[in-house]
């Protein structure tokens, strides 16, 4: 009878650990739960990360103007931690992960979709196309408007996220956002040159390096693939960029791998010289229009995890990425 559960135990160890480096068996813990207000990716109990339907609600004293939704906050590490933030003091329209264009021309009137508190465009969350739980993959699909904000308000652009989380080994948490940004009328939308816009992330208060709480504050950083950080990162055109801090004196980052077939790869970007923020910006380099015939195109990786960005890491993550994007052919713009 002992040798017996002996060899039942042996057993059940000897399948828990094989299952244990499956991709089958993680992405068993991966799953969509859908409420009223959001869609929350969960690894088992877990967030991964929680799409905004709606916008939350705006704290008290911030007017109601800087409302957002259609983006992702919180979006956590393996251990829970959010390295996203929404309505900072110093920046309450910069919201989670989110994307918008700052200066544009649309029917010879200048809209700004990414800072909220001018009034003249925003972007928000239109419909749910569908959620889904693979094999090794779970995720949802939505739509997005960028919306005219001034009389006569119009639609203009309706823009696809595809957002995908895969199962990992459980040291860092792995998603995918793909973007389709398309025209909804006859006129087309300029994306003008200049200095910050696009695929956006914004982090924690307590890494403002210029803040007046200096007692909440904590150290962090950035660093991307060219081996730069803050102030010479800066519009650099980069593979990834990663932004890292510590929450209650333990690390953790967020890094965005841009893929090589993306609009103007590899993209420059928009690092902040003192907020804990960074943006993709290919309108850097130069004006360019989303009409009927050009829709904007876009694919970004998100690594998070609880350490400071390992570059060699990062840069093996990179190369494996992309080469199966190269496989699938094609280019995004």
């Amino acid at each position: 009878m002992k040798l017996a559960s002996s060899l039942v135990m042996t057993f059940l160890v000897a399948i828990t650990w094989l299952g244990g480096t499956s991709a089958d068996c993680l992405a068993e813990k991966l799953r969509v739960v859908e409420s009223e207000n959001t869609i929350v990716v969960q690894d088992g109990d877990q967030s991964i990360l929680t799409y905004n339907k709606v916008s939350p609600p705006v704290p008290k004293g911030l007017k109601g103007v800087y409302e957002r939704s259609g983006c992702l906050h919180p979006v956590c590490s393996p251990s829970g931690q959010s390295v996203t933030a929404m309505f900072a003091k110093d920046h309450p329209h910069q919201q989670g992960i989110f994307a918008a264009w700052v200066k544009t021309t649309y029917q010879d009137e200048t809209i700004d979709f990414w800072n909220l508190g001018g009034g003249t465009g925003r972007v928000l969350h239109e419909q749910v196309v569908s959620t889904f739980q693979e094999d090794d993959r779970a995720g949802f699909e939505v739509d997005l408007i960028h919306r005219k904000e001034t009389e006569p308000k119009a639609d203009v652009l309706r823009e696809r996220w595809k957002v995908t989380a895969y199962p990992t080994d459980g040291s860092y948490r792995m998603f995918d956002l793909e973007s389709t940004q398309s025209s909804i009328t006859t006129h087309p939308l300029v994306i003008n040159e200049y200095h910050y816009g696009g695929f956006a992330v914004r982090g924690p208060a307590r890494w403002v390096t210029d803040s007046k709480d200096k007692d909440e504050l904590e150290p962090s950083g950035f660093l991307n693939s060219e081996g730069s950080k803050r102030a010479k990162g800066n519009h650099q055109h980069a593979k990834w960029v990663s932004l890292w801090g510590e929450i209650d004196g333990k690390p953790v980052s967020i890094t965005v791998l841009s893929d090589p077939q993306n609009f103007r790869a590899p993209q420059a970007a928009r690092i902040h010289p003192t907020k804990p923020y960074f943006c993709f910006a290919p309108c850097v380099d130069g004006e360019f229009v989303i009409d009927g015939d050009h829709p904007y195109k876009a694919r970004y990786r998100y690594l998070v995890t609880d350490a400071m960005p390992d570059p060699k890491w990062l840069d093996q993550q990179w190369e494996k990425w992309s080469s199966e994007s190269t496989d699938k052919g094609g280019s995004t713009r």
